[in-house]
């Protein structure tokens, strides 16, 4: 009996031995991994900055702070400063390592290579890992004296993915690196060198599908990394050509998590594919522009939790000579709101640059070049061009409510003094993530009035009544010339200008107020499991889209009753 106890206890005894020494993984726990993603940060160094450009300032409420901003809300002159203060809180962190999804510099040779140290010495002293991929601005078809070929980025960079690869593609810049003993990371180069556009060529894509064969077999689940979109964020978005095939497939081979830049938003999208599996595009916005974000991810079994972080202050001593005394006391001050400010004026400086331009006007109505109906159209938005930046509301001087005013067009009342204000606010929604839809819609009706209001004063103010009755017929709505003959005048300006806004609209929003998300965009934990809902990736979306365009277009020059 006591020999059998003994055996009883020894057999126990070498169990809790054995069992205590089992890593915590066989329980899921340890299986989680916790990176960083940042994308566009078009980095510059002081040697590539040149000097403020002030074009295209007319109507900015405060040129003297922001009149440097650039079309794009991009912080080129901050870069520096805000790259690193991202560096300094990824190394402070608990994150493992660093993902930087394309875009890294402006493409030239002397920022590349002082990127590149930057991140060199955040790995000697934090003793993590980062991984970058190409972007669209980072390289040309060929070397040059100031840019870099495909070739020189990979070597630049061999420390920061290359040399740590288990497979390298040699046509392209794309690789695969172990991150963890569970988890793969598959950075696809998607760049057609020297152009805006991506694509997956056949021949990466056919190391892609070597490279999920190649996890299986590894036991290693695998996340991507690339600069260009896998899934669309917003209604009129450019997408890498067969989208929806790539985007099926990478569902049904286990590549779920996609982290993507390019389009400067922090938004999430996700689709099902016919075999019911999701895949999400998890987008970030550019680093460089408001809000200045960059994003926190734990990865495991169960779930991919997303938390997005912001710069908030930076180091006013890494800001450059061009900057004045006042711009680096604000910067040094709120760096968050000077930044959203110098998004809002960039935003201005777009709309004067592009809203006095003929050619997406001439694109929405068909319009040929050297016709009568282009340079009738063309000699519209060099008056709208102007208009557009007068003030809202009725000052007792000219402004939109007073263009308005005659025809009975209410105006909503709103804290917005300029048009551009109001294009900046849906514009920002969009890109700062998790958008208002309410404020968005109520935004947008406003922006409609105001850009109506421009029209009607460049109408007034640029066009007798036989060239308006001339610039009507040449938009092509159908309209029998002796319907147009007979129209009142001001039924006239009104039917002109409601067509032309609508137009408009679609310049200065983009489709941005039809955000294709499925999931929240900043903080969200989206399960592992594919069971979220999530749009189809049937064609038949794909002619849903187009035939929508169609109807939109032809109800725009169809005639009004």
């Amino acid at each position: 009996m006591k020999t059998a106890f003994r055996k009883t206890l020894s057999r126990i005894l070498i169990f809790s031995v054995l069992f205590s020494s089992f890593p915590v993984i066989s329980f899921g726990e340890d299986a989680s991994l916790k990176i960083t993603a940042a994308a566009d940060t078009h980095f510059q160094c002081a040697a590539d900055l040149g000097d403020f450009s002030d074009q295209y300032t007319e109507y900015m409420l405060d040129p003297d702070l922001y009149g440097y901003a650039s079309t794009q809300g991009q912080m080129p002159y901050e870069s520096e400063a805000i790259l690193s203060q991202m560096l300094g809180e990824f190394a402070a962190s608990d994150s493992e390592y660093l993902l930087i999804a394309g875009d890294l510099t402006c493409g030239k040779r002397a920022s590349h290579l002082a990127f590149a140290e930057y991140l060199r010495q955040t790995e000697a002293s934090s003793g993590k890992q980062i991984f970058v991929i190409i972007g669209n601005h980072d390289c040309d078809a060929e070397s040059s004296e100031n840019g870099i070929s495909m070739e020189e980025f990979r070597e630049i960079y061999a420390q920061f993915g290359y040399d740590e690869a288990v497979s390298r593609h040699e046509g392209s810049a794309s690789y695969a690196a172990d991150l963890s003993e569970t988890y793969r990371l598959l950075a696809v180069d998607t760049c057609i060198y020297g152009e805006d556009e991506g694509r997956i060529s056949t021949d990466v894509f056919r190391w892609i599908k070597s490279q999920v064969r190649q996890a299986e077999a590894d036991g290693k689940t695998l996340i991507a990394m690339m600069h260009h979109s896998l899934l669309p964020h917003y209604e009129l978005q450019p997408m890498i050509s067969l989208w929806q095939f790539y985007a099926g497939w990478f569902a049904d081979h286990g590549i779920r998590t996609v982290f993507t830049g390019h389009i400067h938003a922090n938004d999430i999208s996700s689709a099902v594919s016919d075999c019911g599996n999701t895949v999400y595009d998890i987008q970030t916005g550019a680093l460089i522009a408001s809000p200045n974000t960059y994003r926190e991810i734990t990865l495991s079994e169960d779930s991919v939790k997303i938390e997005s972080r912001f710069i908030t202050r930076i180091d006013p001593s890494l800001l450059p000579s061009q900057l004045t005394d006042a711009q680096r006391a604000l910067l040094s001050e709120d760096f968050p709101a000077y930044a959203k400010a110098y998004f809002e004026n960039g935003v201005c400086k777009w709309m004067n640059r592009n809203l006095g331009s003929v050619n997406r006007l001439a694109r929405w109505f068909r319009l040929k070049e050297g016709t009568a109906a282009y340079r009738a159209a063309e000699k519209l938005m060099k008056t709208v061009g102007a208009a557009v930046g007068q003030d809202i509301y009725d000052n007792g001087g000219r402004s939109i409510e007073a263009a308005l005013a005659p025809y009975g067009i209410p105006v909503p009342q709103s804290g917005y003094r300029k048009p551009y204000q109001v294009a900046a606010k849906i514009m920002y929604g969009f890109f700062a993530g998790d958008e208002d839809a309410e404020a968005n819609a109520a935004d947008t009706r406003l922006l409609l009035a105001c850009l109506e209001g421009a029209v009607l004063t460049a109408l007034k103010e640029g066009f007798n009544e036989s060239s308006l009755r001339a610039l009507a017929a040449s938009f092509g709505d159908g309209s029998p010339a002796a319907k147009l003959a007979a129209m009142p005048l001001s039924e006239l300006k009104r039917e002109i200008a409601e067509k032309t806004a609508l137009a408009l609209l679609e310049t200065v929003t983009g489709g941005f107020i039809d955000d294709y998300s499925a999931p929240a965009d900043l903080n969200v934990t989206l399960p592992a499991d594919e069971t979220a809902p999530a749009a189809p990736l049937h064609a038949i979306i794909r002619i849903f889209r187009l035939l929508a365009e169609f109807w939109k277009r032809l109800l725009g020059v169809l005639p009004t009753q």
